[in-house]
């Protein structure tokens, strides 16, 4: 599913906001609701869940071959066709954007939340032509104190070192698991890009963050 780079296991938000990738980690607990009945999947689910996406694209990168370097829109559609539907785009731009969202306008959470999905779209098309070949390790699952959670716990190998440690959180909804963070090498993908952007919302207000998202998601030379 959701993947990093091997040479850069941390780089969400790439030139936007560099520094403040790498500040002010919170240990703050996130709160996802997970609403609707869920008596007929467990947690195994959400492991074959990941498991089968994370092939399925690969297996369309790998078909691509060395194409997707070149047409940044076709990689983005693929990974749009495979990750988009197993993710709760809503719950995650929740989080991210904390109490900015609960003051936001229903307005600006709708433009919001298209940018935010049209950023996570190019950062992993950008990552996921580099994985051509790769085989992803899957650990155990483990018990969770919460019901209706589960952490698919992986390993991607690199060759220059250890491998990168990436978990994804899911929460159950109407017996369907969705994504809704993704711990890359320590790093909460949630806490990383709910820093960033409240730094850019105390200085720009949500509008200039909108703003300053739109124009990276139209900035092709990106």
């Amino acid at each position: 599913m959701f993947i990093s780079s091997p040479n850069n296991a941390i780089h969400p938000l790439r030139t936007m906001v560099v520094v403040l990738l790498l500040a002010s980690m919170s240990a703050a607990t996130f709160t996802v609701q997970a609403a609707g009945s869920c008596e007929n999947t467990t947690r195994d689910d959400a492991l074959a869940l990941v498991q089968n996406t994370t092939n399925e694209l690969f297996a369309a990168v790998d078909a691509a071959d060395d194409k997707l370097s070149k047409d940044p829109a076709r990689a983005q559609a693929l990974v749009d066709e495979f990750i988009t539907p197993h993710v709760d785009l809503t719950g995650f731009s929740k989080l991210v954007l904390g109490k900015h969202w609960r003051r936001a306008t229903p307005e600006q959470r709708q433009q919001f939340r298209t940018q935010f999905h049209s950023l996570v779209l190019r950062t992993y098309a950008m990552a996921v032509t580099t994985y051509i070949g790769i085989k992803v390790e899957y650990l155990p699952m483990r018990e969770e104190s919460r019901e209706n959670f589960a952490t698919v716990r992986t390993i991607i190998p690199r060759t220059d070192g250890d491998g990168v440690k990436v978990n994804y959180r899911l929460h159950c909804r109407n017996n369907a698991w969705k994504l809704f963070d993704v711990n890359i090498a320590g790093v909460s993908m949630v806490t990383t890009y709910r820093s960033a952007f409240s730094a850019e919302v105390k200085r720009s207000g949500l509008d200039g963050l909108i703003e300053i998202l739109a124009k990276k998601n139209n900035d092709t030379s990106a």
